[in-house]
C-alpha cells in the first residue's frame, strides 16, 4: 500500500530535478552524470520504491541520516573523508555503486541525488548491517 506512495515522491524528485537542472547552467560532468540519470530514472526510481529484505526501514533511514549529518546531504567531513547524508567515503561509495548503481561510480556522493544517496545507504546497509555505521549504526 505505501509502495505507490515512495514512488511518487521518488517520481516528483526526479521531476524536480529535472526543473533545477534546466534552470541552470552546468559543466560537462553533470551533464554527463543527468545524461546517464535520465537513461536509467525508471531503474532508479524501481531502486527507491522498493525494500531489500534486511534493509533498512524508511524510520531507520531517517535515524541514520540524521545521526550522520543532521539530514544534510551535501556535508563533508572537517577531513573530506567521508561525505553525504551517510557519511560515505569514496571507496565505500565507489564499491556499493558498482553493484547497484552503476553510472555513480566515481561520482562524488554529495553531488548525487538525495534519493540514490538513500538507495545506496539502503544497499550497504542490506549488505553490511549496521557497522558500516560504527556509532550512529548503533543507534538507530
Amino acid at each position: 500500500m505505501n509502495q505507490p506512495t515512495r514512488l511518487t515522491r521518488a517520481l516528483a524528485g526526479i521531476a524536480l530535478a529535472a526543473v533545477a537542472l534546466a534552470s541552470t547552467a552546468c559543466g560537462p560532468e553533470e551533464q554527463a552524470l543527468w545524461d546517464a540519470h535520465m537513461a536509467n530514472s525508471s531503474r532508479v526510481a524501481q531502486l527507491v520504491s522498493t525494500r531489500s529484505p534486511g534493509g533498512p526501514s524508511d524510520a531507520m533511514l531517517a535515524n541514520l541520516r540524521n545521526c550522520e549529518s543532521h539530514g544534510n546531504y551535501t556535508v563533508v567531513s572537517r577531513t573530506g573523508t567521508y561525505r553525504g547524508a551517510y557519511q560515505f567515503s569514496r571507496s565505500t561509495w565507489d564499491r556499493v555503486a558498482a553493484r547497484v548503481l552503476p553510472e555513480y561510480k566515481g561520482v562524488d556522493p554529495i553531488v548525487a541525488p538525495t534519493y540514490v544517496q538513500d538507495a545506496m545507504a539502503r544497499a550497504l546497509w542490506s549488505q553490511t548491517g549496521w557497522s558500516s555505521w560504527p556509532v550512529c549504526g548503533r543507534r538507530v
